[in-house]
């Protein structure tokens, strides 16, 4: 409809001059409109109800009608574009810019303005490209614009900061003894639905952890009962057996906890009620919409309303529009990169091949990290040297996800190349979920990716032998129970570190995993981003923005 009022406009524009009467008749106005007397009629009366004409009928036959145009082009782009943004419809954006051009443009550069300004005023921000969110069961779900959401509405037991530090949230304290784990929860936590949260909701969130198949369900299988200890009055975690570093799973986005309570929203999506800085007040296909909890018990959230747009792609041929501010934090993010090998039974290459080429890229592994700020990964000790290129025969398939990180790209295309210069051939396939690493197990023998590895590093080597991609892409059910097993039974010996490294060692020494680069990067954010946020990828690290520091 507003597509079509903004045409119609333009063709009486073409005509009349804005804010002057004229005098015309209907047969006028069936030639500007090049349509019949009828849809004139609509046409005229639709532009009316907007308030962009002014619209009178002559009174009998032969009377001139009367007709003023109250509103320029510049200044109906600029109420259409400006409704767009505050709604967070950028898709509509583009094609008024594609049609009228200079004046569009204008219009847009002063509605991106004072939208921006109304949404700081109003403490409220728009981020547009925000990936699509389709899960908030932190149970469930493997991708990071979804974890981001379920940071922001729910909470976690225990945080962890940037040096590896565990402090308790939701949790007031805690104890350990042996395989036990107690902890008490704070008394004054209430949820978005006005309710306190209860022991018995987080018994039970603990308990769809233990039980669900997803992202975290390798850490929990340790847990062998979740329940209330009436004499401690706590709650009480039982382990198979004792484990320093099971605490830390307790801070993890996927261990968030939800109430036994929901709340529904259209398309028969159901969302537990959380006790989050934000509450989940909109959910839909194109965007997601949150509010701020005003009881929150820790430290309230800096914004009244951040909308999540999924639109704007097409908007960034015309325009990059952030809000910028001065008040900077930073933080620091560990990432390893590797390659992982799944022994397919149709492949052809001899284990004594992979041992080879395995060698070979390790030894060059410094040519790539020379030209970058990643560093060799060197844990489980440095590389054999490897003077000449080995001579190979076959045809390897290497799948990876679709790089959205430049370097990434760049480090595909130096291992390809490298892989090539053995004789061996490689082919491609596209990990099109790379949460999901088992729906290309059939087809592929190497898979190329990248881990976030979480602090300290302790547990973040200890998480990612339970959860990595590239774990769940080399081992079968069984072999992953075995694995699992064996992880567990190296930490209870002592000196977890020690063991996590030979664990390790034992995957490169049978060709499983190649360790390749280690990456710490310095992320800088804007604790006072506000207005509205255009970005290629959408601003997917909206969580260290929204809290009072």
């Amino acid at each position: 409809m507003t597509e079509t009022c903004l045409r119609r406009l333009s063709q009486l524009l073409n005509h009349y001059n804005h804010s002057q009467l004229h005098q015309v008749s209907l047969d006028d106005l069936e030639a500007v409109f090049a349509t019949s007397r009828r849809n004139t009629s609509n046409i005229l009366k639709m532009l009316d109800n907007c308030g962009w004409i002014k619209w009178i009928p002559g009174r009998g036959r032969g009377k001139a009608s009367t007709l003023k145009v109250m509103i320029s082009m510049h200044q109906a782009l600029y109420r259409t574009i400006h409704h767009e943004i505050s709604s967070g419809n950028f898709d509509a954006i583009p094609k008024y810019l594609e049609t009228y051009k200079a004046v569009a443009a204008s219009a847009l550069s002063q509605a991106m303005t004072e939208a921006a300004q109304e949404n700081q005023d109003a403490n409220s921000l728009i981020i547009s490209q925000y990936p699509w969110v389709n899960e908030l069961n932190p149970s469930v779900t493997y991708r990071f614009s979804e974890l981001q959401v379920i940071r922001s509405i729910y909470d976690t037991l225990f945080t962890i900061d940037s040096n590896g530090q565990l402090s308790p949230h939701l949790a007031c304290d805690y104890q350990t003894d042996g395989k036990f784990i107690y902890i008490w929860l704070r008394p004054d936590i209430r949820s978005h639905d006005g309710l306190m949260l209860e022991a018995q909701d987080v018994i039970i969130a603990l308990e769809q952890l233990v039980a669900t198949d997803g992202p975290v369900k390798k850490l929990f299988q340790q847990v062998v009962k979740v329940s209330f200890d009436d004499t401690r009055q706590a709650i009480c975690i039982e382990l198979i057996q004792e484990n320093p570093l099971f605490i830390f799973c307790l801070a993890t986005a996927n261990a968030s906890i939800v109430s036994r309570r929901h709340k529904a929203f259209s398309n028969q999506r159901s969302v537990a009620i959380g006790t989050g800085p934000f509450k989940l007040e909109y959910w839909e296909e194109d965007k997601i919409v949150m509010k701020k909890h005003h009881h929150y018990f820790a430290k309230k959230a800096l914004l009244d309303q951040i909308t999540l747009s999924h639109q704007g792609e097409e908007l960034d041929k015309h325009l990059c529009y952030n809000q910028d501010t001065d008040d900077n934090e930073s933080y620091t993010i560990q990432a390893f990169s590797y390659l992982a090998h799944n022994r397919r039974p149709s492949c052809s290459i001899s284990d004594q091949t992979w041992q080879s080429l395995f060698k070979f890229l390790e030894s060059r592994r410094f040519e790539f990290a020379a030209h970058s700020d990643l560093g060799v990964m060197d844990l489980i000790g440095a590389s054999e040297s490897v003077s000449d290129i080995p001579k190979l025969t076959g045809t390897i398939v290497l799948t990876h996800p679709k790089w959205t990180i430049k370097y990434l790209e760049r480090m595909s295309e130096w291992l390809i190349a490298l892989i090539g210069q053995t004789g061996l051939r490689v082919e491609l396939v596209e990990l099109s979920d790379a949460s999901k690493p088992q729906l290309v197990k059939e087809q592929a023998d190497l898979l190329l990716v990248e881990d976030l590895i979480e602090p300290p590093l302790q547990y973040g080597a200890y998480e990612w032998l339970l959860t990595g991609t590239g774990i769940r892409f080399i081992f079968d059910t069984d072999e992953f129970d075995h694995h699992v097993d064996a992880v567990h039974n190296a930490i209870a010996q002592g000196r977890p570190k020690e063991r996590l490294i030979e664990v390790l060692a034992t995957l490169r020494h049978n060709a499983s995993i190649l360790p390749l680069f280690w990456g710490q990067e310095q992320v800088t954010c804007q604790k006072g981003v506000y207005g509205i946020q255009i970005r290629k990828s959408g601003y997917s690290d909206f969580y260290k923005l929204r809290i009072t520091p």
